[in-house]
């Protein structure tokens, strides 16, 4: 199965293992992610305004080129990203003067170049192309019974925190990834791997986001209050799918250990590493150098890594 892929640009720069442990784990089950040509920046956070539609361009523009390219589901694996396509499409999709006026913008947005033959107009994009997350990918297109029997490697014995965070569940009626008060989509993907998922209050709370540019002492802090709410429920690993809460919940551990004297590290990981390692992937490919808080010695101890 071919699926189009939405990778975004932080996967090409600060968290590759994201990237490489998805295409990796896809490929294995049997579905090669396609990213669309050319793609740019979705804009990592969806337009505040109602009245500029400038800020809706770019991944209305993304969208536009995974339909040309003839698929009509794209899928991504980052929260912001997820959050960021999915909304724009639904307000191109439901309201036709943004329509209008997207695609009037984009109709104007196409380079002209003297040396080569100006390409023919697309069809005006009015949001026919559908945007899921990877998990959902999972559960809807391959379920989870064929999950498990793919996995070789069972993750059993290793309990792990599955941390929504604010993106995939939040505008719900929008998203609507899961019931925003008690989700159970990433909970029902740890079971198909082996793993024992842990339930904590903190696991659609906020990680600080882009506060952590901002005022990262309050990042700091929610990063704290998360990580420490998950180990206190008996959780080793914590795992999520975003770039930026990997950022707060792992690199800044280093400043949580320095703030909040006492604090236990706890080791985060991205649901496609856990995916990749129990579907037996080169280690290579995972990534777990890159961590700041190393997550390999208890991988070890539980005999789920070499």
């Amino acid at each position: 199965m071919k699926l189009s892929y939405y990778p975004g640009c932080t996967l090409k720069d600060k968290t590759p293992h994201l990237d490489t442990t998805a295409k990796a784990a896809a490929s294995k089950l049997g579905i090669e992610l396609q990213e669309p040509e050319p793609w740019t920046c979705c804009g990592a956070t969806y337009p505040l305004t109602e009245e500029k539609i400038a800020n809706l361009v770019p991944q209305i523009r993304i969208l536009r080129n995974v339909r040309q390219a003839g698929h009509r589901q794209v899928t991504t694996t980052c929260a912001f990203c997820y959050s960021t396509l999915k909304r724009a499409n639904r307000a191109v999709a439901l309201d036709p003067l943004r329509r209008q006026r997207v695609n009037a913008f984009l109709r104007d947005d196409e380079p002209v170049r003297p040396y080569k033959e100006a390409p023919s107009a697309q069809p005006d994009y009015e949001g026919e192309v559908e945007v899921v997350h990877l998990l959902e990918v999972f559960r809807d297109g391959i379920g989870w019974e064929k999950l498990a029997k793919a996995t070789k490697h069972r993750l059993a014995g290793l309990k792990v925190a599955p941390y929504y965070g604010c993106k995939l569940l939040r505008p719900p009626k929008e998203v609507e990834f899961d019931d925003p008060e008690n989700p159970t989509l990433f909970e029902q993907f740890l079971h198909a791997l082996g793993c024992e998922a842990v339930d904590f209050p903190f696991k659609s709370e906020c990680c600080g986001s882009y506060l952590s540019l901002s005022a990262p002492e309050a990042a700091t802090r929610l990063s704290y209050l998360t990580l420490k709410s998950a180990a206190s429920c008996g959780a080793e690993v914590v795992a999520l799918s975003c770039p930026l809460c990997y950022y707060n919940m792992d690199l800044r551990q280093r400043q949580i250990s320095k703030s909040y004297p006492g604090f236990q590290q706890v080791p985060v990981m991205f649901f496609t590493q856990l995916l990749a390692l129990a579907l037996e992937i080169d280690a290579k490919i995972l990534g777990l150098d890159l961590h700041y808080v190393d997550v390999r010695p208890l991988l070890r101890q539980k005999n789920l890594l070499q």
